[in-house]
């Protein structure tokens, strides 16, 4: 069982640390940006270029780097660098000074997601890729739910800098734990690319043409970059919808994230207790259709209607998140050739860095040309188009494979 396998499960939790200081992170930023500071909108426009530019930047180096070095000594390196800049963070004078170590920070961040995700691949079976890949995401979701909720607690209470002190020591405790199976990729077979290192340029390319020339992982990867393109545009611009379909009621921003995440985090959990994926088409396009689904339903929202179909749809965008991040996540692990996939890894974190400013600036651009309904109704409509036909056209775009296995398997249930 996975869960007898001790290196995966250090692992599990040295992530699961620094995931939720991360969020207790968040709030403290934001708390020191706009309370502490003041800081005036061009400022506060800068915070998600100093957290995704860096990925932009460095994601492909990272990927290229996590397959040529051992893994665990990159993750430590990684987190005692962020640990420091973090507490850097307490002493520093202004706001621009404050996003410059904040950027610095994340060019660090950048190397530790295709290590982990490499190592992962090295030290579960095939057939648990799917629990270790649920169980990852679970981990995100959780933190999502608890962290801002408790960081939010101690900052009003105690102070925003204590945050800060909270996730230094998680990425303390995160390197801590990994220095206990800094021994484990001596006992793995290592990839010929071990043997003969080739030139880093060559090997950047190769890890191009992995991605490319596997249509099933090109696609499924376009469709978790369009499905997260459209949340991160949503919720940059959820306070403005909701502002003028729910007006006086300001809560219900904070009650949708919440219920996002926690149908992301049930999902996650039902995916969980399957040992595979059978239709990438259903699970892929489904999510994808959900997610447009829950904006034409939020842009199509009438004034004065009850704020629990709101959450309602909601609880679509975040069933469908869920399938797209892990269905993506298993399909990434599962078709990439260990000894490519952290360069894969790195191509597909500096894409999705890049949807964390090109969403909110394209959200704010259609907010102001369409409206805030009928942008969401028009973004929600083209989105669940493109779902719904990758699961008309699944046969073509997932490969005959994956519908024959879904036939197969359900005649044998049928039987």
């Amino acid at each position: 069982m996975l869960t007898e396998n001790k290196t995966f499960r250090t692992l599990l939790f040295a992530y699961g640390l620094s995931t939720l200081g991360d969020w207790f992170d968040f709030i403290a930023v934001a708390i020191f940006l706009g309370y502490v500071w003041h800081a005036d909108p061009m400022t506060m426009a800068l915070l998600p270029i100093a957290y995704a530019a860096p990925g932009i930047l460095l994601g492909q180096f990272a990927g290229v780097l996590a397959d040529r070095v051992h893994k665990v000594r990159m993750m430590i390196a990684a987190n005692l660098i962020q640990a420091s800049l973090t507490l850097l963070l307490l002493a520093m004078p202004d706001p621009l000074w404050f996003l410059l170590v904040i950027a610095l920070r994340s060019c660090a961040s950048v190397f530790n997601d295709p290590a982990q995700q490499t190592l992962t691949r090295q030290i579960v079976a095939p057939e648990q890729l799917l629990q270790a890949t649920s169980l990852n995401g679970a981990i995100f979701q959780s933190g999502k739910l608890i962290g801002p909720l408790i960081g939010g607690m101690v900052a009003a209470m105690v102070t925003p800098a204590l945050c800060l002190i909270i996730n230094a020591v998680s990425y303390l405790l995160s390197a801590v734990l990994l220095l206990t199976i800094r021994h484990v990729e001596k006992k793995l077979p290592r990839p010929a690319s071990w043997e003969k290192t080739i030139p880093f340029r060559l090997a950047w390319q190769e890890g191009w043409a992995v991605f490319l020339q596997n249509r099933v992982l090109l696609f499924s990867s376009l469709f978790s970059l369009l499905a997260m393109m459209a949340i991160q545009l949503a919720d940059a611009q959820l306070p403005v919808v909701f502002r003028e379909k729910v007006p006086g009621h300001p809560e219900v921003v904070g009650y949708s994230v919440s219920v996002i995440g926690l149908g992301a985090l049930l999902t996650i959990t039902w995916l969980h207790r399957r040992k595979t994926i059978r239709s990438f088409g259903w699970v892929l396009g489904g999510g994808v259709l959900l997610i447009g689904s829950c904006f034409a339903w939020i842009g199509l929202f009438q004034p004065g209607g009850g704020i629990h179909w709101l959450l309602a749809a909601s609880l679509l965008a975040g069933i469908g998140t869920g399938l797209t991040s892990v269905g993506t996540n298993y399909l990434v692990q599962k078709e990439t050739p260990t000894h490519a996939l952290g360069r894969v890894r790195g191509i597909i974190d500096s894409l999705s860095s890049a949807t964390f400013i090109v969403a909110p600036l394209l959200g704010g651009a259609l907010m102001t040309w369409l409206g805030p309904a009928q942008a969401f109704l028009w973004v929600g409509s083209l989105v669940g188009a493109v779902g719904g036909g990758a699961i008309l056209l699944q046969r073509w775009i997932w490969g005959k494979r994956d519908a024959d296995t879904a036939a197969t398997a359900a005649a044998k249930q049928a039987g």
